[in-house]
């Protein structure tokens, strides 16, 4: 499998004054990144750029591309995530500029055959197959805890005030664990990495509907950003459309 192309849009939303997201690919590795400064940390911009520009050495080191067809390959794409934030952190003890500068991250390596895909937060990844998608990320926050203790049901999840508030995030306290997995890819398959911007406020039905409709990233991405802004995009907004297609 390779990827035959992709794109990626951010936007500033409807209510905000800057855009704390970021978005990066590496081609030469094959990978794919979006990160969100996390609400009310000191400088989530400077994070989530940070994360982007550093995280492609952090990956050539620990998943060179002799091992990625390794079984532990998207454990090593985890592990990789986990060391930036862990030194990050380290780095904001004495750097004032990252001292509480924080932002989520998802990632995801196309090696060969498979996908692997590793994040902290709440920025999500997806795969569109057969016309359905599927959510590849388990967002790292208070309320999908409450979820997972089933003390909260999950079609309740988004009218809660502290829904955005992360458990798990690039720059947090170490040790930061990410959440790693890794899956078989088809030809024809997209994947999509998002920011909670858009999975906020649009539902999966019209996410999956947009990526159906619209077989151009570029253009997927731009209605998926318009259907955030539709819906009031209280926050930043950002989508990034990977395609698959054979070898």
């Amino acid at each position: 499998m390779h990827v035959t192309q992709y794109s990626a849009l951010s936007d500033v939303g409807c209510e905000r004054s800057d855009n704390q997201d970021r978005w990066g690919a590496d081609v030469d590795q094959r990978l794919f990144m979006v990160a969100d400064g996390v609400g009310g940390s000191r400088d989530g911009a400077l994070a989530a750029q940070a994360m982007i520009d550093s995280l492609p050495r952090y990956v050539a080191h620990l998943l060179p591309a002799d091992q990625r067809g390794e079984p532990d390959a998207a454990e090593r794409l985890g592990r990789a995530i986990s060391r930036l934030s862990d030194d990050l952190h380290t780095k904001s003890q004495t750097d004032e500029r990252l001292a509480g500068a924080n932002s989520t991250m998802v990632a995801v390596v196309v090696a060969s055959s498979r996908a692997l895909v590793a994040h902290l937060g709440d920025s999500r990844g997806y795969l569109f197959r057969g016309g359905e998608l599927q959510q590849l990320t388990r967002d790292h926050t208070l309320v999908q805890s409450l979820v997972d203790a089933q003390q909260i049901e999950p079609e309740d999840a988004g009218g809660y005030r502290v829904r955005n508030v992360v458990t798990r995030y690039m720059g947090m306290k170490p040790p930061a664990n990410a959440d790693s997995s890794a899956l078989d890819l088809q030809a024809g398959d997209r994947l999509l990495l998002c920011s909670d911007g858009l999975h906020g406020v649009v539902d999966q039905d019209t996410l999956t509907r947009i990526l159906a409709k619209h077989n151009d990233p570029g253009e997927a991405c731009a209605v998926l950003i318009e259907a955030a802004k539709a819906a009031g995009a209280p926050d930043n907004v950002t989508a990034l459309v990977i395609d698959i297609s054979g070898d």
